[in-house]
């Protein structure tokens, strides 16, 4: 599992090095491929990062689900058909694709966070954000983790 949160940069090229400790996980997983894709939390755009492995267990649960249902046709375009699958470099690196940084507004400062399986790549600014509000939401209800029944 993925776990904590590690600011880095996207360079000029687009590409974004993994944390040792995110790295690690993935070579665990014995492939150098991963996928990434849109996601979006409270109006707040970001990319979410699978190992192969995973993405792959993903798309069978959603192979599951009715094909014809509205709101899995929406779902697959918006978050399928925005996935795209990317090598890590022998540097630790992943290159980030155009469409999916201008997506996600990734210009330089990135903060990678931890998602269990998988993990997501925010731009700074925005990362502090949805930080700011969590922690804003959990301080003003105190039931809002008994809530979650963890």
């Amino acid at each position: 599992m993925f776990r904590g949160s590690y600011q880095h940069t996207v360079d000029s090229k687009g590409r974004l090095s993994i944390p040792a400790k995110f790295r690690e996980v993935l070579l665990g997983k014995g492939d150098d491929r991963i996928v990434i894709t849109n996601f979006v939390v409270d109006g707040a755009r970001c990319l979410e990062v699978y190992p192969l492995d995973e993405w792959m267990r993903f798309e069978e649960e959603i192979r599951k689900k009715p094909k014809f249902e509205r709101r899995m046709v929406l779902f697959q375009n918006y978050y399928l058909g925005g996935a795209c699958e990317c090598l890590v470099d022998k540097q630790g690196r992943i290159l980030i694709p155009p469409p999916l940084r201008d997506y996600a507004n990734l210009r330089r400062n990135v903060v990678l966070v931890s998602a269990l399986e998988k993990f997501r790549v925010w731009d700074q600014d925005a990362w502090k954000k949805m930080f700011a509000e969590a922690e804003e939401k959990l301080m003003q209800d105190p039931d809002f983790l008994n809530d979650l029944n963890l």
